[in-house]
């Protein structure tokens, strides 16, 4: 294995492992975001418009 292919390989498992992470990251931050919602509206009533 060269190590043009190498570097190719590593490249698309970095991609990879990003596009992932993005994954995890946004259904994390969209149950917290439920969660914080929430406990506002518990505290301080639901939100005017």
């Amino acid at each position: 294995m060269s190590t043009a292919n190498v570097l190719l390989a590593a490249g698309i498992i970095l991609m990879a492992a990003a596009i992932i992470s993005a994954a995890v990251a946004a259904v994390v931050f969209h149950s917290s975001g439920k969660r914080l919602k929430q406990q506002l509206q518990e505290e301080y009533g639901k939100k005017r418009r």
